[in-house]
């Protein structure tokens, strides 16, 4: 009789688990449980600012300085604002992203603030893809520049903007160039099933005045 009563407990609390999971909505219950959270909110956000640190904030949220790297976060929508670390004030403009961050999936963000909010970098992230292909990925590339051209692997693209290019998995090496800007480089990764979303930044190449005067 204890023994019946045991398993019948045991089954009636399966039952009773197995309806709660499959009622409420899986991405905002499972990612809440402590023993699979760590496995569940497998995503990662990377901020790296070129020749200077920032002070990095996320959904009003202090974060520290750069660089940095946050896992275990959840998946959603994120603003984020980095403010170059100077001695100079009011030098360097706050900049704010908006980044859409996927579960499983590392972005990266890796800026040079200058002044005046000129920027030059880029930022990573990746989302799902609408009908996937087995092998394949897509991309997706905006860029502040105007007639910007886009080259893989050394091979000319086709000019900025990109939307849901197709490609096979593997690893590419990205530049984006335009006439007097500084050319942008990063390696990228095609992953299956998910578009990889790129913003670029392109700093103005500096102009050289010669003050020295040929007489």
């Amino acid at each position: 009789m204890k023994t019946l009563k045991t398993t019948l407990t045991i089954i009636l609390s399966i039952i009773a688990i197995s309806t709660i999971i499959y009622f409420l909505p899986t991405d905002g219950f499972l990612n809440k449980l402590p023993v699979i959270n760590r496995f569940y909110n497998n995503t990662t956000l990377e901020i790296v600012s070129i020749n200077g640190k920032a002070k990095v904030n996320i959904n009003d949220t202090e974060y520290g300085e750069t660089p940095l790297t946050i896992n275990d976060l959840d998946q959603g929508e994120y603003t984020i604002t980095l403010e170059r670390i100077s001695d100079t004030q009011n030098f360097y403009n706050k900049q704010t992203f908006n980044i859409k961050l996927t579960k499983n999936t590392t972005s990266r963000i890796e800026i040079e603030i200058g002044p005046a909010g000129i920027l030059h970098g880029s930022i990573l992230y990746y989302t799902p893809q609408n009908n996937p292909t087995k092998n394949t990925g897509t991309l997706s590339i905006l860029c502040d520049t105007e007639t910007s051209k886009i080259y893989l692997d050394t091979e000319y693209l086709k000019q900025t903007p990109l939307t849901a290019y197709e490609l096979p998995v593997k690893e590419y090496n990205l530049e984006i160039a335009a006439n007097n800007y500084e050319t942008l480089n990063l390696p990228i990764l095609i992953e299956n099933g998910y578009m990889l979303n790129v913003k670029a930044y392109l700093f103005p190449v500096p102009v050289n005045f010669d003050n020295n005067n040929d007489e």
